[in-house]
């Protein structure tokens, strides 16, 4: 019982205020979720993510650096969270994190997008577009209630 109340713990949202202007994000065209995975973009995040990411999470497809750092390949869990929760912890540490560090003021926001599509790039299609239709989802819901 225990270990599903963790579990449930650790995937949820549990302290990272996401909400967003509704009528802002749409008249600024500022949605950036699903994060779209280009050439150019992929190319950037990789060098990021070496730079940032790879000396605890090791290679997107595993095995990690530190055992706390989870594997962003399909393997792993990076891909049932929508991109908005991943771009936000990047810069703010996911909840209950204990040893990532909060990217915010060391990397900038399209930085951020860069290594998320450079993780994406690793995944097979159908998981990008599961993760994708999720994304979106949870877009639409941001946009049109808001999260808190």
């Amino acid at each position: 019982m225990l270990l599903v109340a963790v579990a449930v713990i650790a995937c949820g949202d549990n302290s990272i205020d996401t909400r967003v202007d509704p009528a802002a994000s749409a008249a600024s065209g500022s949605v950036k979720f699903p994060v779209e995975v280009a050439d150019a973009r992929v190319g950037a995040g990789e060098k990021i993510y070496t730079a940032n990411c790879a000396s605890c999470h090791g290679p997107v497809n595993g095995p990690p650096v530190l055992d706390a750092a989870p594997v962003h390949g399909d393997a792993g869990h990076t891909w049932h969270h929508p991109d908005r929760l991943l771009f936000t912890w990047i810069l703010d540490r996911p909840p209950l994190a204990t040893l990532m560090p909060a990217f915010r003021g060391t990397l900038s926001d399209a930085e951020v997008l860069e290594v998320l599509a450079y993780i994406k790039s690793h995944w097979l299609p159908e998981i990008q577009d599961r993760q994708n239709e999720g994304s979106a989802q949870y877009e639409a819901q941001v946009i049109e209630f808001g999260v808190k």
